[in-house]
């Protein structure tokens, strides 16, 4: 998990970063000798907690699209139809849908979608409300974004394992997740809960259908080259292969997190048939 931590987004969004550049923002990574920076900060926080709890299900089911409607099949009867994840179409732009990523059911050739869900826990948001009853907002504050950031980088870990297990590129496809523009309505974690299980893993979800323990995270993934991010109200399908980003500061992106500020709410999403929800290690 830790190589997958989005650094970027921790120490910007996170832990203070923002409006930092140059060379105020290298001390502040780095340290300047007197304050330790976020960077030896993250290091020694990732040594000495005990309260993150990485768990990770990730299932494999064929599908076709039909309409605006995803049809998941069983993995071991390609012919019996199981469930059916449903997702809006955008009314103008080029009118993309999530469905348009897999192959029409009318094509005669399943195809396959990956499901993952995440979680590092509930530990860490009982240590967080504990230190802010103690009055330590600071450290809350760091290990609130550590944990978040946490539950992405496990969920990008998991979503590069599924783009080994399906044979493509490491950065082809893209991961969503419902709450999102491209599949807002997330009464369909229901479904998802139905297929993966995802209680075993100590998730559940809320009255309002929300993903819980807090830092947790449930995505669909699409293998298709021109996968892109997209809303109701923006976005095109690109001509050619739509490139993943690579994390500055990660495993994938190998570089140190620059010091330009994301947008809120900035992460990769926020990318072969065997039996659906395996338990993976963490």
């Amino acid at each position: 998990v830790y190589p997958h931590l989005d650094r970027h987004v921790l120490f910007k969004l996170h832990w203070g970063g923002r409006g930092k550049k140059g060379e105020e923002w290298r001390k502040i990574v780095e340290g300047d000798g007197e304050e330790e920076g976020f960077r030896p900060k993250l290091e020694r926080m990732w040594r000495e907690q005990d309260y993150l709890h990485p768990r990770a299900k990730l299932g494999y089911f064929p599908c076709n699209a039909d309409g605006n409607e995803l049809v998941i099949f069983d993995p071991e009867d390609h012919d019996r139809e199981i469930s059916r994840l449903v997702f809006p179409r955008q009314p103008r732009h080029d009118r993309i849908c999530l469905t348009d990523f897999y192959r029409p059911l009318d094509s005669g050739e399943r195809d396959v979608v990956a499901l993952q869900g995440v979680t590092v826990g509930d530990e860490v948001t009982e240590l967080m409300a504990q230190l802010e009853r103690d009055g330590e907002f600071a450290e809350q504050l760091f290990t609130h974004g550590l944990g978040v950031q946490s539950a992405e980088g496990l969920a990008e870990w998991l979503h590069s394992r599924a783009r080994q297990d399906l044979g493509i590129e490491p950065d082809q496809g893209r991961r969503y997740s419902w709450g999102y523009p491209a599949c807002p309505d997330q009464s369909e974690h229901t479904k998802v809960w139905e297929l993966l299980g995802l209680e075993e893993i100590g998730m559940y979800l809320s009255d309002g259908f929300a993903v819980m323990p807090e830092q947790s995270t449930v995505a669909i993934v699409s293998h298709h080259p021109q996968s892109v991010y997209f809303g109701m109200k923006s976005g095109f399908i690109p001509k050619g292969k739509a490139t993943d980003e690579l994390i500055a500061g990660t495993e994938r992106g190998g570089e140190l997190p620059p010091d330009d500020d994301p947008e809120e709410g900035e992460s990769d999403q926020e990318g072969e048939m065997r039996a659906p929800a395996d338990e993976v290690p963490a």
